[in-house]
């Protein structure tokens, strides 16, 4: 008798358990890191817990939270990325996705980029956050940026690991069995994607597309290498998808832009410098026509005193002009309006020295950890603000571009702020840019690319 067979359809359904999971064991080893190294953390954990947690969701203020340059922009860029792998490797679609890997590859970036930016706004202000363990933000300079860079370099660092993982990695792979050599240069060169394995209970340098280095794969490593060097093939490659022949039938002006990027601006009253990053996404209305939205900030620098700091944070929207939206250099012009919010805090390190002596670890006369309003002194100012200006972006692939510099002129209709005279500045930045629904069309006929090895 002949039995009829059926082909399984391959499972594509997103593991929310397992993501999850891995997404609060990541939450819990970054609050036990909190609790162990800050007193203040410690402190307020004795609190009344809803009325400490709301006032410390209330504290978020500005752009800047006054921590140095590791901490917001290579300590959550990375963070942003571990969250990001946390989702691909749950999710069957895209596990095995490489860069170079056209729709694919960027629709799991976006899918990362999302899973992210939700899980990160949890352990800022969630139930699970520092805002309610602990209560950081009330002993703390709390700020908006991390809830905007982490996200947004979070997916350019996954880029990057990606990158070094096809070219760098891969390229060591090619030349050596060294087992050793191989884990610290997959675990090092990928942190993001190694923490992100540990999450999941495997070890630091697992790959999904390439065999792993215990004793039998560490032979068929050394078989494979053999051949090379006796004239075989490379033991891993990658093979890049062809080119399809209808391609050039679809549209190469992008339906959707995301781009993250640095920025530089310079304030011509006060002659201050500010320093920082932000994100933007843009709609296209036509071929030439796009609207845009935009959430920045930056740390404003050259105070007259070392106990002033300050922090821009602009929102809004406004029309872009891409009248070669189609071609591989792209410029544009833009109008930007919205608003801008100013922040300037004076700190009296004295008077933090004396608040911190009386509390004495808790065994002082002060009942609670000193809080940051106690010894800082705050003065904010929001207006409208206008922007024009213009830049042009490069396109390497369909689904990514670089914005090579955007420049643009300022102003905004508030008044001073202590010493900073934010009404006009120009503003510099540079970043990368995913563009959706120029690669649509590929889905039915793009197959997964990925390193192979011979067995």
């Amino acid at each position: 008798m002949v039995q009829p067979t059926f082909e399984s359809k391959p499972d594509t359904n997103f593991k929310w358990r397992p993501a999850i999971q891995e997404s609060l064991l990541y939450t819990g080893i970054m609050h036990t890191f909190n609790i162990w190294t800050e007193a203040g953390t410690r402190d307020a954990l004795h609190g009344p817990w809803l009325n400490n947690y709301l006032h410390s969701v209330s504290e978020l203020r500005g752009w800047s939270d006054s921590d140095r340059f590791m901490a917001p922009y290579v300590g959550h860029t990375i963070e942003g990325s571990i969250l990001g792998y946390i989702e691909r490797q749950n999710d069957p679609r895209y596990r095995k996705v490489q860069w170079g890997g056209g729709r694919e590859y960027y629709m799991s970036l976006l899918h990362s980029l999302a899973y992210s930016a939700i899980w990160h706004t949890q352990w800022k202000i969630g139930p699970a956050s520092e805002a309610s363990i602990g209560n950081v933000m009330l002993h703390a300079s709390p700020g908006f940026i991390t809830l905007a860079d982490t996200p947004t370099l979070g997916t350019v660092e996954m880029i990057g690991e990606d990158a070094a993982d096809r070219y760098l990695i891969m390229g060591l792979e090619n030349r050596t069995t060294n087992g050793y050599l191989i884990a610290l240069a997959r675990t090092f060169l990928n942190p993001g994607r190694s923490f992100a394995n540990v999450m999941a209970f495997r070890l630091p340098w697992h790959r999904e597309d390439r065999i792993g280095l215990n004793a039998d794969e560490h032979r068929i490593r050394k078989e494979l290498m053999a051949e090379y060097k006796a004239g075989g093939e490379k033991p891993f490659e990658y093979i890049r998808p062809p080119k399809l022949e209808e391609d050039h039938e679809y549209p190469k002006e992008a339906d959707i832009e995301l781009t993250a990027f640095p920025v530089y601006e310079r304030f011509l009253g006060s002659g201050g410098n500010c320093v920082g990053g932000g994100g933007s996404g843009a709609s296209r209305v036509n071929p030439s026509l796009q609207l845009v939205g935009e959430v920045s900030g930056c740390l404003i620098m050259n105070f007259p005193a070392y106990n002033q700091s300050g922090d821009s944070l602009f929102y809004g929207g406004g029309v872009r002009w891409t009248p070669l939206a189609a071609h591989r250099v792209s410029p544009y012009m833009q109008v930007m309006s919205g608003g801008r919010k100013i922040t300037a805090e004076t700190d009296d390190a004295a008077l933090r020295k004396k608040l911190m002596a009386e509390w004495n670890d808790g065994n002082g006369t002060l009942p609670h950890y000193p809080k940051r309003s106690d010894w800082s002194v705050e003065v904010a100012k929001n207006g409208p603000a206008l922007g024009i200006g213009g830049g042009f972006d490069v396109v390497f692939a369909r689904p990514f571009a670089w914005r090579l510099v955007d420049f643009q002129y300022s102003h905004t209709w508030i008044g001073g702020v202590g010493v900073i005279q934010p009404q006009d500045s120009i503003r510099i930045t540079t970043g990368a840019v995913l563009r959706i629904g120029t690669w649509l069309m590929t889905s039915c006929v793009t197959r997964m690319v990925t390193p192979h090895f011979r067995p």
